[in-house]
């Protein structure tokens, strides 16, 4: 390692540890799941790296979470929401924190496989597909780091946050019957929700029972 690249390495550590950000960094650091070395760090962003499992409710003091390499197994289980290993338990945990959750386009394996253009091929692309219209984004490093530094992205909001009859839940990408519970207090009417979030089944027919609306933010 050239000597310029280890006064960076130790500069940006210095400042990560007193709280300090230079011009045109995210606010908080990017979590990758994986070991350091395993991608090259993005130039702009503050990193951390993990290869054990995080509570979700840590995941909220970063700015995203990248996955830096993700199995056939692994997409698949997060595609059905199901937690079941370190990749696809950040992929889940990441969306119903509401944190943004990427995923390495170079570190999905299928796509390197030689399973040609048939059925199992189409099967993992539609896996992606599903894990897109919850909100994981598939990008390359440099990617991440101009999306998180141009669009530095909101902490989420506290669960259970309430202001009379109206429920705030933006922020979450997935939204569960378990979520709602938390977040709507005894005389909630309406919550409000991210454009694109994804209302599981069994929470929409919670809130039809309860007799509360959604309003989707920025809809009329």
């Amino acid at each position: 390692m050239d000597q310029a690249k280890l006064i960076d390495m130790v500069t940006k550590e210095l400042m990560r540890r007193l709280g300090m950000k230079g011009e045109g960094r995210a606010a908080r650091p990017l979590l990758i799941v994986g070991t350091p070395g395993c991608c090259e760090p993005p130039s702009g962003l503050d990193v951390e790296y993990t290869s054990e499992a995080i509570e979700a409710s840590g995941l909220g003091r970063y700015s995203a979470v990248a996955v830096a390499s993700l199995t056939e197994n692994q997409l698949v289980l997060a595609s059905l929401g199901l937690k079941y290993g370190l990749e696809s338990s950040f992929l889940v945990e990441g969306l119903l924190a509401g944190v943004p959750v990427y995923v390495l386009s170079g570190g999905v394996s299928w796509r390197r496989a030689a399973c040609g253009e048939g059925a199992l091929r189409a099967y993992y692309a539609s896996c992606e597909d599903r894990l897109r219209s919850f909100g994981v984004r598939f990008s390359e490093m440099d990617g991440i780091a101009a999306d998180l530094i141009k669009n530095p992205p909101r902490s989420a909001p506290e669960r259970g946050t309430s202001c009379g009859g109206s429920a705030d839940a933006r922020g979450r990408k997935v939204l569960t019957e378990r979520d709602l519970k938390e977040i709507c207090g005894k005389d909630c009417s309406e919550v409000l929700v991210d454009s694109r979030a994804v209302i599981t089944p069994l929470a929409a027919d919670w809130l039809r029972m309860k007799d509360i609306s959604v309003r989707r933010e920025g809809s009329a």
